[in-house]
C-alpha cells in the first residue's frame, strides 16, 4: 500500500514529535548524543553531495570545511539553547518553528500553487510556499513567546521579523542544497 507524500509527512510528525520532544525534556547528555547524531547524518550527507560535485579539489576541500564548520556551529548551539533557562520551552518553540515553516511551504505551495520560485534549482518551490515558510514560523514564535511570557494577546514587531529569519534561513538552506544537489547530479540527499 503506498502512501501520499502528505501522510507520509503526517505519520512522520506523529512519531518523530513525540519522540524529539521527549529527548529535548530529558535533556543533558540525552539531548547532546542525540543532537549529536543528527549533526553526524547531516554531516554526512554534506560529505556524499560534495564528493559528487565536478570542482577543484580545492574548492572541494572549502565545501567540506564549510560543513564541518556550519554544523559544528550549529551542535554547540543546540546544546548552549538545550542548557538555558525555559530551556525546554525555547528548544521545543525553535523546533516548532522549523516544522512550521517546511508545513507552511508544503500547504501554500500545494494549496495556492503559482509561480515556481527558481525552477531550474529546485522546480517544485513555488512563491505561494515561500510565503507559506516565513510565515508559519513566524506565527509559531509570536505566539509562542505570548504563552511563554503570559503577555496580552498584541503584534510584536520584532518576534514577528524573527520569526520571518528563522523561515528565511531554513528556505535559503534548502534552496542551497537542492543547488548543490543538481550541481552533484544527485536527485536526493538520501532515503534517511
Amino acid at each position: 500500500m503506498a502512501f501520499s507524500p502528505l501522510v507520509l509527512r503526517l505519520i512522520s510528525s506523529a512519531v518523530l514529535i513525540p519522540v524529539v520532544v521527549g529527548i529535548i525534556w530529558v535533556g543533558g547528555w540525552v539531548f547532546a548524543g542525540f543532537a549529536t547524531l543528527c549533526i553526524a547524518i547531516a554531516l554526512y550527507e554534506w560529505v556524499h553531495i560534495t564528493k559528487h560535485i565536478p570542482t577543484t579539489p580545492l574548492k572541494k576541500n572549502l565545501l567540506y570545511a564549510a560543513g564541518i564548520f556550519y554544523l559544528g556551529f550549529s551542535l554547540f548551539e543546540m546544546i548552549i539553547l538545550n542548557n538555558q533557562s525555559h530551556e525546554l520551552f525555547w528548544t521545543v518553540l525553535f523546533m516548532a518553528c522549523i516544522w512550521a515553516s517546511d508545513s507552511g511551504a508544503y500547504l501554500f505551495g500545494k494549496k495556492i500553487g503559482g509561480p515556481k520560485m527558481s525552477p531550474t534549482v529546485s522546480p517544485n518551490k513555488t512563491w505561494a510556499g515561500y510565503m507559506g515558510a516565513l510565515l508559519f514560523p513566524a506565527l509559531t514564535l509570536l505566539f509562542g513567546t505570548i504563552i511563554l511570557f503570559d503577555r496580552p494577546i498584541f503584534f510584536d514587531i520584532e518576534t514577528f521579523i524573527f520569526g520571518l529569519a528563522i523561515g528565511i534561513a531554513g528556505q535559503s538552506g534548502d534552496l542551497l542544497i537542492s543547488a548543490m544537489k543538481r550541481r552533484a547530479g544527485l536527485k536526493d540527499t538520501g532515503a534517511l
